[in-house]
């Protein structure tokens, strides 16, 4: 039976005929792109109605902070079928809610490799320990005081307003409210050593750290 695959012959110098099988490309077409330097404001429908004259869209998707629900600066815009790509790539450095936009072909992610990736990241964060640590004021050196009265101090007191885990889990409901505290939180405070009056017991300390590590 004749094979379907198409294939070449080629004389090598010693007269011999070598037949080969052109390998086959097997990428996967992206029918998404990247949008990226998106101002902070810009909205879903404003990507839609950008990308709409390109072809169909499936989705739109505008990345944002998993504390504090605020975009990143980038978004996915996936269109029905891949052609329409090619045209959304014409418009790189268009203009989006006033700002320039960098706009490029987002690749198809493979299942198999991300799966290895997540495992991967999950295994570091287990192994490795926080970038930011919380140690007691008089006890060790540290970078930052965060105890009253100081920015980062606990505004709930252990007994007028609960025991020990009820200010703590007060204050992570405060903080996750205040959106400056929380970006400050990551460009002020991680990899630094935190310090108050409560370690080695649990404190508000910790979710300042878990806040500053938080990518």
């Amino acid at each position: 039976m004749a094979s379907n695959n198409r294939q070449n012959s080629k004389m090598t110098d010693d007269g011999a005929n070598v037949t080969s099988t052109p390998s086959h490309d097997t990428r996967q077409a992206s029918s998404s792109i990247h949008v990226n330097n998106l101002s902070y404001d810009a909205t879903e429908e404003q990507l839609y109605s950008s990308f709409c004259v390109c072809g169909d869209i499936k989705s739109v998707r505008i990345i944002t902070d998993r504390l504090t629900g605020n975009s990143r600066g980038f978004a996915f815009v996936e269109f029905k079928n891949t052609t329409a790509v090619s045209d959304a790539i014409k418009l790189d450095g268009m203009r989006i809610n006033g700002r320039p936009v960098k706009i490029t072909v987002a690749q198809p992610r493979n299942s198999i490799n991300d799966n290895r990736v997540v495992q991967n990241r999950e295994e570091y964060q287990r192994n490795t320990p926080s970038r930011t640590r919380v140690v007691h004021c008089k006890k060790s050196q540290y970078d930052v005081y965060i105890g009253r009265p100081e920015y980062w101090g606990n505004p709930f007191v252990i007994g007028k307003d609960g025991d020990r885990s009820d200010v703590i889990r007060k204050y992570r409901a405060w903080i996750m409210k205040k959106p400056e505290m929380l970006e400050r939180a990551k460009t002020e405070l991680r990899g630094k050593v935190l310090a108050c009056w409560c370690k080695p017991e649990a404190c508000h300390g910790d979710v300042l750290a878990e806040i500053a590590d938080n990518d």
